[in-house]
């Protein structure tokens, strides 16, 4: 059973969106223009092709701040699946027994060459701590023309899209059925002990802080206390060179380490860990 597509993962950076900011276009990554939400948050978007990157945080001046991202660790805090329907969405998890809030939908501010539009989207949340990693939610998309625009697809980087997110869990079995029913697909036991969930581009893996740590060492995330929490994004790009020439370049900002057709970008400043893909590797 194929699971739901991926639509975006995000990235919370509180109130140093700004330094995230410079960080990731350091890493070789296009921004878009900073956007406004009218619940209290910002971001940015690294866009790829049917997928993007979310870096949100909060206005470092304003009286309204967004509740579930004032209330949320710095970090990898979004799971985002892709839907065209999410009356529908609601309405399946609702009939599950699943814990949904009420389908939310909501504008934000986009500016293009100087004239300014309306992004508009519609989702469906679960409550907050169903999922103890982070968020875990659905998004329809009403105007995707205002996302997946050409010139904000293009990187220096090279990254292409997303291929992975990688979640530490304490309880593997639990989780990856909890995850898999969310996602609409199957969980699968893969031979290294992982728990996997595929989509046609994209999969959830789920493993243990044992073989997390043993993959990732020093460069992973810090769980703090959470007996789950979001350890690394995976993302396929196409040439290791130019991926390379801009961690050169970035300085102290991150830690890396380079190896066989990977390699592992750490931020610390945001508790996040990005692996690279450029080698043939299905994920």
């Amino acid at each position: 059973m194929t699971a739901l597509p991926l639509d975006h993962l995000v990235i919370n950076t509180r109130f140093d969106t700004t330094l995230a900011e410079q960080i990731f276009t350091a890493l070789g990554f296009t921004l878009t223009p900073r956007g406004h939400h009218a619940m209290g948050s910002v971001n940015h978007l690294m866009v790829f092709g049917d997928d993007y990157l979310e870096l949100i945080g909060l206005p470092e001046t304003g009286k309204t701040l967004r509740e579930e991202i004032l209330n949320s660790p710095v970090g990898i805090d979004g799971l985002v699946f892709k839907t065209d329907d999410a009356d529908g969405v609601h309405a399946q998890l609702q009939a599950q027994g699943l814990p949904v809030q009420p389908l939310h939908a909501f504008v934000r501010p986009v500016d293009i060459e100087g004239q300014s539009f309306e992004a508009s989207f519609r989702t469906v949340r679960f409550v907050p701590g169903f999922f103890e990693a982070g968020r875990v939610y659905y998004c329809q998309h009403l105007t995707p023309e205002l996302i997946w625009r050409r010139a904000w697809r293009q990187h220096a980087n090279r990254v292409k899209r997303l291929s992975a997110l990688v979640i530490v869990s304490d309880a593997l079995v639990d989780d990856a059925e909890r995850y898999a029913k969310a996602a609409g697909g199957l969980a699968v036991q893969a031979p290294d002990g992982t728990q996997r969930i595929e989509s046609e581009r994209f999969c959830i893996e789920l493993m243990d802080r044992a073989h997390y740590a043993a993959l990732y060492g020093d460069l992973g995330c810090e769980g703090a206390d959470r007996k789950s929490f979001f350890g690394a994004i995976k993302l396929r790009v196409d040439s290791a060179a130019a991926l390379h020439q801009a961690l050169d370049t970035v300085g102290d900002a991150v830690r890396y380490r380079k190896a066989s057709g990977r390699t592992y970008v750490q931020v610390p400043a945001f508790n996040t860990l990005l692996e690279f893909i450029h080698g043939d590797d299905a994920v």
